[in-house]
C-alpha cells in the first residue's frame, strides 16, 4: 500500500503487515505507529498555521 512520505511528500510504501513505512525517494524509514504520529503532528501544525494566517488576514 502507498502512503505519503513525511519527509519529501512523495509516495512511500507501507509493508504488507502494516508495521513499517519506507520511502525510496528520500530514504525515510519508520515503524507504522511512528509514521502515524509524525503525520498527526504535521496535520496539527498545518491547522495551527492556517489559523494564525486566518487571524492575521480574515477572509
Amino acid at each position: 500500500m502507498d502512503a505519503k512520505c513525511v519527509m519529501c511528500s512523495k509516495n512511500a510504501t507501507v509493508n504488507d503487515d502494516m508495521k513499517e513505512v519506507s520511502c525510496t525517494h528520500c530514504g525515510f524509514h519508520s515503524s507504522y505507529d511512528e509514521y502515524i504520529e509524525l503525520m498527526k503532528e504535521k496535520a496539527l501544525n498545518m491547522s495551527t498555521d492556517f489559523q494564525i494566517n486566518l487571524d492575521k488576514n480574515p477572509l
